[in-house]
């Protein structure tokens, strides 16, 4: 079953990617069992598979020691643009929850999710309970919304419940574990305010790759003024006029910076730089993954205050 709404597909379609369906459908129906909280890795703890790395560790930090997490899409990935393995895919039915971010994130990994629940498996999206912002300009959610720490000190409660309800673990652990994310996720968000508080107000104008911003600016009353790629997604792609447009509105902001992503390209970004025709930094966030383990963004506290220390550093221009 999936908790909270029903997981809706979208975006466009390969033929690799029609063929790869076609073998995740056949090794999601060899089994009629769905996941059940008695579902155990081989270390005897529930088994938790997250789509995200970005979800992973969230169950990780509110599960502890008492879970076993598997993440589907690596650090550094697109999580946009990510296609399971068939093997991937059917392990999907050995769970004892899967968790997702929802709002339509993991755009090619909708059918999977589809059929794991279909076939019984517990899919908990965490996105539409934390009261989620639509796209500027759309009544589509926007998936961002772990970049709004007050929104991940919530999910942390909503994934302790979560966990409560479908594997043994004793809820006093869960609740421990949440209330020292929740506090970890809001005493970043207060790190973040004051990186932030140092760049002028007149300065606080954000242009990014894709449109994955908008809950990070709201919550840190910065702005974001253009996109290069179109929409919440990494999928579409700009047209000439759209980064015409975009140099038109650098030019007249000033900025100093345009915020590139670790899971893309930063071609385009480098384009509508030299177009601008100043110096302009080009500065790389990892906002839609979390970073290699020891690493400053490895964790999602990590994240949010490297990308507050990267953000105030470009617009600054240091």
């Amino acid at each position: 079953m999936v908790q909270s709404e029903r997981i809706v597909g979208r975006g466009r379609r390969r033929w690799s990617g029609a063929l790869a369906l076609v073998a995740i459908t056949l090794s999601l129906g060899l089994s009629a069992c769905g996941s059940s909280p008695t579902a155990k890795a081989s270390n005897g703890r529930p088994k938790i598979i997250a789509t995200t790395p970005l979800m992973g560790d969230l169950v990780k930090q509110v599960g502890g020691d008492a879970v076993s997490v598997e993440v589907l899409i690596p650090r550094g990935a697109d999580p946009h643009d990510f296609e399971p393995s068939a093997s991937q895919a059917a392990r999907l039915r050995d769970a004892s929850l899967i968790v997702s971010n929802g709002l339509g994130l993991e755009e090619r990994l909708q059918s999977t999710l589809q059929s794991a629940a279909k076939d019984g498996a517990t899919v908990f999206e965490v996105g539409p309970q934390v009261d989620p912002l639509n796209r500027p300009g759309s009544d589509r959610p926007d998936p961002h919304f772990w970049l709004d720490p007050d929104r991940m000190s919530r999910a942390a409660a909503l994934m302790a419940n979560e966990l409560a309800r479908t594997t043994n673990i004793d809820r006093s652990i869960l609740d421990a574990n949440a209330a020292a994310y929740s506090r970890a996720a809001l005493d970043a968000g207060s790190e973040a305010t004051a990186l932030l508080n140092t760049v002028p107000e007149s300065q606080r104008l954000l242009v990014t790759n894709h449109d994955a911003l908008e809950y990070f600016a709201n919550r840190f009353h910065y702005k974001v003024i253009g996109t290069i790629i179109p929409g919440g997604s990494t999928l579409a792609e700009p047209s000439a006029s759209d980064l015409r447009d975009l140099v038109a509105i650098i030019k007249a902001a000033g900025v100093n910076a345009i915020f590139s992503e670790s899971t893309s390209s930063s071609k385009l970004a480098d384009t509508v730089g030299r177009e601008v025709g100043k110096k302009i930094s080009i500065v790389e966030l990892s906002t839609d993954t979390l970073g290699e383990p020891g690493s400053p963004n490895s964790t999602y506290q990590g994240l949010i205050t490297t990308t507050a220390r990267l953000i105030a550093d470009g617009l600054n221009g240091r």
